[in-house]
């Protein structure tokens, strides 16, 4: 288990694949506590990882005695826009496990497309947007994203979940 407020698990995406869902569900079991906000982002982004470990531990300390704690953060594989995060994490939570919910790529990508483009972040038509926003294909390439996480960890630690069979 991990240490005193820190998480025994890390739920890591990918966006667009039902991460909400699945933190939703785990905090609502007793034996679990899930962070809030969802996603933190600690371990990703720089402004969010300079508020110190002493702010990610927070998020933590109201967790019962004996709970299962997580957190779900689906930059935490958004290569390479965060090239930093697995160390970072690798360096607080070094024996956290971590679960990796995917969906049909194809679906993943629109979704994501659909997603931007009502935030008004892209504003072209999807064939466009895929030459000019790699990061809607990076994004769907899942072992592409996980292959570092199973080379830092080992693959016995990363639990592979596919959104069709929660659904």
């Amino acid at each position: 288990m991990a240490q005193s407020n820190l998480p025994d698990f890390v739920i890591i995406g990918a966006m667009k694949c039902g991460t909400s869902t699945l933190h939703a569900q785990l905090a609502a079991q007793p034996q679990f506590f899930m962070s809030e906000p969802k996603e933190p982002n600690f371990f990703s982004n720089d402004d969010v990882f300079a508020k110190g470990e002493v702010w990610y531990r927070r998020l933590f300390e109201n967790a019962p005695k004996g709970a299962i704690k997580g957190e779900s953060s689906t930059h935490y594989t958004k290569l390479p826009t965060y090239p930093e995060t697995i160390e970072r994490l690798a360096a607080l939570i070094p024996d956290a496990k971590f679960i990796y919910v995917m969906r049909d790529p194809v679906d993943r990508l629109v979704s994501h497309y659909i997603h931007e483009w009502t935030k008004g972040i892209i504003t072209v038509p999807i064939d466009e947007a895929i030459e000019t926003h790699k990061e809607l294909i990076d994004y769907s390439r899942y072992a592409y994203q996980l292959a570092p996480w199973v080379q830092r960890f080992g693959k016995e630690r990363i639990l592979p979940v596919m959104f069709e069979e929660m659904t």
